[in-house]
């Protein structure tokens, strides 16, 4: 998300409040349609630099960018974009999650609507761990690295909150952009009070471990923190 009312870049990565953010914000003001949500990674908003094209994954996030002139997202917010200048001066941030608890409310919310599971080909018959194995990497459970880094691998961010402390680290957020503090919304207060740990076993734990081994180290999360 990007807000020059605010002058700032928000990274949203997907099951990590970012849509309360993003309506604080005024992202969606005049928009009530599907895919409100701007969850480009940090490559599709920073200039366009040589190395863009060093890797697969940072080719294919160039492609996206171009796509999207092409076919236009439905919120219009979710076009904008800013110069160089700006990126350099904008205030950058994001908001991580335990990936345990991400991984399941991202699976939570798949199975308890029917546009993803007709999307996706599947039912809400099948288990956590086959959902894991069968999307991991993919859409919404690539891993929190994935949104935050840039073209040469860094992570170009000012702040990185965590979901476990939101409003805090939001509050934090605002006085850093010297702004007036604003108040979340809490639009999926539902899936921010469910808990993660009954839903795993031992197998699904190591499974998560594996794919967001980065991450987890990277942020110190644990499968109980």
């Amino acid at each position: 998300m990007i807000s020059h009312k605010h002058k700032c870049i928000f990274i949203h990565i997907p099951k990590c409040a970012g849509t309360s953010i993003e309506k604080t914000f005024g992202h969606f003001e005049e928009y009530s349609g599907y895919y409100k949500q701007d969850h480009r990674s940090i490559r599709m908003i920073e200039p366009i630099y040589s190395n863009v094209f060093a890797s697969k994954e940072n080719s294919m996030e160039f492609l996206k960018r171009l796509w999207i002139h092409i076919k236009p997202p439905s919120n219009p917010r979710n076009r904008y974009s800013v110069s160089r200048d700006q990126y350099e001066n904008y205030f950058k941030f994001t908001f991580v999650r335990n990936p345990w608890a991400r991984a399941y409310s991202w699976y939570k919310n798949v199975m308890r609507d029917h546009l993803h599971l007709k999307k996706m080909r599947i039912s809400n018959e099948i288990s956590l761990y086959d959902f894991l194995e069968r999307f991991k990497n993919k859409t919404a459970l690539r891993a929190q690295t994935f949104w935050i880094k840039n073209s040469n691998g860094d992570i170009p961010l000012d702040y990185i909150g965590r979901f476990e402390n939101l409003d805090n680290d939001f509050e934090k957020i605002c006085n850093l952009m010297k702004i007036e503090p604003l108040k979340l919304p809490h639009e999926l207060k539902g899936a921010a009070n469910s808990s993660h740990q009954d839903a795993y076993d031992s197998k699904t734990i190591d499974l998560i471990s594996s794919i967001y081994r980065e991450e987890i180290e990277l942020f110190g999360y644990s499968f109980d923190s």
